[in-house]
């Protein structure tokens, strides 16, 4: 679906725009969506949706040409079924889904979106089981939290994966991101609006 067009509009390559720019708005309020528009990123993660205002959200992140990423887990009203994941791909047509749940990230993949599947690696028993499911999935992306994690957690997840790996959590300053960057991850996501240009205010 990232690959096609839709309605006479270029669809962006969500799995490209994941790369476009290692800062990810990811947009909590609706007040903060022509921040995350204006900003660099070529795409931006949707943390907070209400099945009544997505697709208009969506239409005017594709107006922007930004790839439009949905939290599925956050969708009020979404059955964590087959038929949740289908419904939100005709009715929304967003490029892609987050989620925490390897079973929405296996019914994403199979109706043709774009699918980050976001892990916690709170210990290091949480990073092996979290490898275990990214092996099994075989999602397109991975968002990993926190983001400040040593750089052997962003390698143990690099045996098994080979895409967009985008770290999140906190992040509050850009030193923080570089310092992300540098152990490993592809980009970072953020819900800080000062942080989503790559220059720090003040």
């Amino acid at each position: 679906m990232g690959d096609t067009e839709m309605d006479g509009a270029p669809r962006v390559s969500s799995r490209q725009a994941l790369n476009r720019y290692p800062i990810i708005p990811a947009v909590r309020r609706e007040e903060d969506l022509d921040a995350a528009l204006g900003s660099p990123a070529g795409a931006l993660f949707l943390l907070s949706a209400s099945l009544l205002t997505l697709p208009r959200v969506i239409e005017r992140c594709r107006a922007a040409g930004k790839a439009v990423f949905v939290h599925y887990d956050l969708v009020e009203g979404l059955a964590g079924d087959r038929s949740g994941v289908e419904f939100l791909a005709r009715y929304a047509r967003p490029d892609g889904i987050i989620t925490t749940r390897s079973t929405v990230a296996r019914y994403s993949l199979e109706a043709g979106l774009e699918t980050i599947l976001r892990i916690f690696a709170l210990d290091s028993a949480a990073v092996a089981t979290a490898v275990q499911v990214i092996r099994r999935t075989q999602p397109g992306a991975v968002e990993v939290l926190p983001a400040s994690l040593p750089a052997w957690v962003f390698a143990e997840i690099r045996t098994v994966h080979g895409g967009p790996l985008v770290a999140g959590g906190l992040v509050r300053v850009l030193p923080d991101i570089k310092k992300v960057l540098a152990a490993g991850a592809t980009a970072v996501s953020t819900s800080s609006p000062s942080l989503w240009d790559g220059v720090e205010s003040g």
